[in-house]
């Protein structure tokens, strides 16, 4: 009998409501940023800004890039759970 409950006690509950929550968002949250990178892409592509809003919108897509990859590794890591 011991055994029995030192195997259940190894069971991975899964996600807790407070983790299902933060993956939906998380989720939501990178669907917005991909397309906001996608935006910023677009405009840097066209060749119409100027050095200021160039160097505005790069910084912004090195910002986008940075956090998308903290929260696609969050999403990852409770998508496994």
């Amino acid at each position: 009998m011991p055994q029995e409950k030192a195997g259940k006690k190894d069971k991975k509950p899964g996600l807790t409501y407070k983790e299902k929550l933060e993956f939906e968002a998380l989720s939501a949250e990178i669907v917005i940023l991909e397309k906001e990178k996608a935006f910023i892409e677009a405009e840097i592509s066209t060749g119409n800004l100027t050095t200021d809003d160039l160097y505005i919108q790069s910084k912004r897509h090195g910002e986008i890039l940075k956090i998308l990859d903290d929260k696609e590794m969050r999403w990852l890591e409770l998508s496994e759970k």
